[in-house]
């Protein structure tokens, strides 16, 4: 049994896939180790296991930072048998460090893409800087793990673990046509879209340049929309939501669109399981980057294709050919043909689905994902 400290920003209540990522990661931890974990302010507790939380007492960034630097030197000097001090994003690659340092720990950081490349030159000169001095850095995908080696992180000091999925909570008794009916799309076919609506997500654009013509092929398709803008992002602000309304009025596209917002996790896993394909139509932008893409692998656990950019970490959730079908960023001519053509063929989409399934359940399984930090975490530990 080991004892960790993590340190993250990113945690439950909050929701998004860092945030669930975290909380599936303490969780599987927990089952065998003592975990604790210093996180931001919240009016609900959240544990999705057995691990201890501690937040500060009121909101605010230089807060939590406060707090996490005092209540972690209280840990680590009160109880020698924490090895580890795991920082969820590299956000918090300062504190992490400090206090390895103070109380003679490893430190060790998980990196996802944008916490990385975000644009201010202090996050860039007075945290990201600091993680060349960090003993480890997990990186969730090996676009992620390419980026920590342009800011300075020795090649050696990275390994690449991606995510994991529960395979099982995609699994559902009901069947596409009963959900859709249940939520009033009978003899549609579904495109589907998850997450937050970061501009690099590229809604907007797939209204314009691609579900005008897949509606012209396919008259009874539904673009359904999970998600709104990232009202609590330290790193997106803009009103993307306003942007996409926008579109679906200039292309007339009001009977092909369904915008749900934000979802609950049991009407997530419902529309996973009604849609005919996932679409992730990332753009390439300097400033942003999708580390890895959990909703492909989400859809991969429930049996769907997905259609999504070659761009960032997607290609380690997305095997083309296989599980899905990958488009250059910016070729929307292929990415509606993809479309089109998986709507047209339910043998096709059930096939890059069951690969998917497979993959997800063999590969990214949290049970399998979890191994392999523990792995991680007792090198380090030595």
């Amino acid at each position: 049994m080991m004892e960790i400290l993590v340190v993250t920003w990113n945690y439950p209540p909050r929701r998004g896939g860092m945030e669930q990522l975290l909380a599936n990661l303490c969780a599987g931890l927990g089952q065998h180790h003592r975990v604790s974990v210093i996180t931001a302010y919240a009016e609900n507790n959240f544990a999705a296991g057995g691990e201890v939380v501690f937040r500060p007492a009121s909101p605010g960034l230089f807060r939590y930072f406060f707090f996490a630097v005092t209540k972690g030197i209280g840990l680590l000097r009160g109880n020698r048998s924490i090895r580890v001090v795991f920082g969820g994003s590299v956000l918090v690659t300062p504190i992490v460090v400090l206090l390895a340092w103070l109380c003679r720990r490893k430190a060790v950081i998980l990196a996802h893409g944008l916490d990385l490349i975000y644009r201010h030159s202090v996050y860039q000169s007075c945290v990201v800087r600091w993680l060349r001095y960090a003993d480890h850095v997990i990186a969730n995908s090996r676009h992620t793990a390419n980026l920590a080696k342009q800011k300075g992180v020795a090649d050696s000091a990275i390994e690449v673990i991606p995510p994991g999925v529960d395979w099982q909570r995609f699994q559902v008794a009901e069947d596409a046509e009963t959900l859709k009916k249940t939520h009033g799309l009978v003899n549609r076919k579904i495109i589907l879209f998850v997450g937050r609506l970061a501009r690099r997500k590229g809604v907007k654009e797939f209204i314009e340049n691609s579900l005008v013509d897949i509606v012209k092929h396919v008259p009874e398709v539904c673009f359904v929309v999970a998600g709104d803008n990232p009202t609590d992002s330290l790193a997106h602000h803009d009103d993307v939501g306003a942007g996409i309304r926008q579109a679906i009025d200039n292309q007339n596209l009001s009977d092909n669109v369904r915008w749900l917002g934000a979802v609950s996790d049991i009407e997530l896993v419902q529309l996973y399981a009604l849609c005919d394909v996932l679409v992730l139509p990332v753009l390439k932008l300097d400033d942003d980057v999708e580390g890895f893409g959990m909703v492909a692998l989400e859809a991969s656990a429930a049996g769907k294709p997905v259609v999504a950019t070659r761009c960032g970490g997607i290609p380690d959730a997305v095997e083309d050919g296989v599980t899905g079908i990958l488009f250059a960023p910016g070729d929307y001519a292929t990415l509606s043909n993809a479309i089109v053509r998986l709507l047209d063929n339910a043998t096709a989409r059930n096939a890059l689905g069951e690969a998917g399934s497979r993959r997800a359940f063999n590969e990214f399984a949290w049970a399998t994902i979890v191994a392999r930090y523990e792995h991680d975490f007792c090198a380090q530990s030595v």
